[in-house]
């Protein structure tokens, strides 16, 4: 019956309909990035011809560079953290039993529902107090907090998807617990960690309002804070090279998630079977 309903073809073309709707605005984008300058916004969806010369002029504009550089840096880092903070927590979770442990689950799941912006004054207070303001230690030390939520919740659903009699294997053979989570646990999991990299990492890239506040130096700024000066430095028609900025700065997180979707799929399907 399910196969059947997918299978019809007004689902197939409202399918396609929403499909389309979320690529054209990247298409277009695309589009305007290759007109000649002063074409920008054009009626002509496709320019009669392509015109690469605004990726070299963006590339020696300003900082630019510098700023995609930040945004790789804390984006990695924050995501890195998250994994390595989130994967022991959610495999305590998902193997022990101890008293509190269902409202410490309750708990991790309302921090996910916290508005972020609620947490920037006293980032920015504690940032500051600390002199960690507009470096790439508090950028990485949040966005890694900020994802370990979520990847606690990922990961606890697929630990639980890994047989116990192979822990109890490698227990026998003398392993210790953290042996066995290192050596056992940790390569099976591969899967489950990279959806959870992959998530936190296109989040991080993205976050807009956390580096606008925790970064005033111009050159620790990340590509999205980035972009929105550069919208304002820009003199006169000059949208043809704003779009080019916006490609580039889709293009890392769109290529690292192609890359590695299938093991991204496969972490949230084992990971969604049990958690």
């Amino acid at each position: 019956m399910l196969a059947k309903r997918f299978g019809s073809p007004a689902v197939n073309i409202l399918l396609l309909a929403v499909a389309l709707a979320f690529i054209f605005p990247v298409f277009y984008t695309v589009m305007t990035s290759l007109r000649a300058p002063g074409y920008g916004l054009s009626s002509d969806i496709i320019p009669d011809s392509f015109y690469w010369g605004n990726y070299a002029r963006l590339w020696s504009y300003g900082r630019f560079p510098r700023y995609i550089l930040n945004s790789i840096i804390d984006a990695l880092g924050g995501a890195l953290l998250t994994c390595v903070a989130a994967a022991p927590a959610a495999y305590a979770l998902a193997r022990l039993r101890f008293k509190g442990r269902d409202p410490l689950l309750w708990f991790i799941l309302g921090m996910m529902m916290i508005p972020g912006l609620t947490n920037l004054i006293p980032l920015y207070k504690l940032a500051s107090d600390l002199k960690l303001l507009s470096t790439y230690t508090i950028m990485i030390l949040v966005f890694g907090a900020y994802g370990v939520p979520l990847g606690v919740w990922i990961m606890k659903g697929f630990f639980e998807s890994i047989p116990r009699e192979l822990e109890e294997a490698a227990a026998i053979d003398g392993a210790t617990p953290l042996q066995t989570f290192l050596r056992i646990v940790i390569p099976i999991s591969g899967p489950g960690l990279t959806a959870t990299f992959l998530i936190n990492f296109v989040y991080n890239w993205n976050n807009f309002i956390t580096p606008l506040i925790l970064i005033s130096k111009t050159i620790m700024k990340t590509a999205t804070v980035g972009l929105f000066d550069f919208q304002h430095a820009l003199e006169g028609n000059q949208d043809e090279l704003l779009a080019a900025a916006c490609v580039v700065i889709l293009l890392p997180a769109v290529a690292l998630f192609v890359t590695m979707r299938r093991y991204f799929l496969q972490g949230m399907i084992e990971g969604a079977i049990k958690g």
